[in-house]
C-alpha cells in the first residue's frame, strides 16, 4: 500500500511539474497594464499592427508566425505589438475585443483596419503598405 501511495505521489508531483513548466508561455504581452504606453505606441507615423490574443487560443498560435514573418519582411515600415487579453482586459474592453485573434492596425492614434480571425500575410501587407 505504501508503494502504491508513493508511486501516485511521485506521479502527481511529476504531472504538476510538467503542467507548471509547459511550453505554453504565460508571460505577459508587450503591453503590461500601461494604457498610456499603448496610446504612445499607436500614436506614431508608422503603422502598428496590434494582435489581441491569448496563450490558450489555437488560432492565435497560427497568427503569431504570420505576424513575425510580416514584421521581418517589412522592417521599419511596421511595428507589431501583441496584447494578451487575459492580462489586459481593460485595454481589450476599450477597443471592443470580443473574439480572438483580433488584429487592429493603427496609424497616428487612429484605427485604420480591424479584423477578427487569422489574417493572411498578404492581406496585412496590403493594409500596411496602403497606410504608408
Amino acid at each position: 500500500m505504501k508503494k502504491v501511495f508513493l508511486g501516485l505521489f511521485i506521479l502527481a508531483t511529476v504531472s504538476f511539474a510538467v503542467v507548471s513548466c509547459n511550453g505554453g508561455s504565460s508571460e505577459k504581452s508587450d503591453i503590461q497594464n500601461q494604457e498610456e504606453s499603448f496610446d504612445e505606441i499607436i500614436n506614431g507615423n508608422t503603422p502598428v499592427i496590434v494582435d489581441f490574443y491569448a496563450d490558450w487560443c489555437k488560432p492565435c498560435k497560427i497568427q503569431a508566425p504570420i505576424l513575425e514573418e510580416l514584421e521581418s519582411e517589412l522592417g521599419e515600415k511596421v511595428r507589431v505589438v501583441k496584447v494578451n487579453v487575459d492580462y489586459e482586459d481593460q485595454l481589450a474592453n476599450k477597443y471592443g475585443i470580443q473574439s480572438i485573434p483580433t488584429i487592429m492596425v493603427f496609424k497616428n492614434g487612429k484605427t485604420i483596419w480591424k479584423a477578427v480571425g487569422v489574417q493572411q500575410k498578404e492581406t496585412l501587407t496590403k493594409v500596411v503598405l496602403d497606410a504608408q
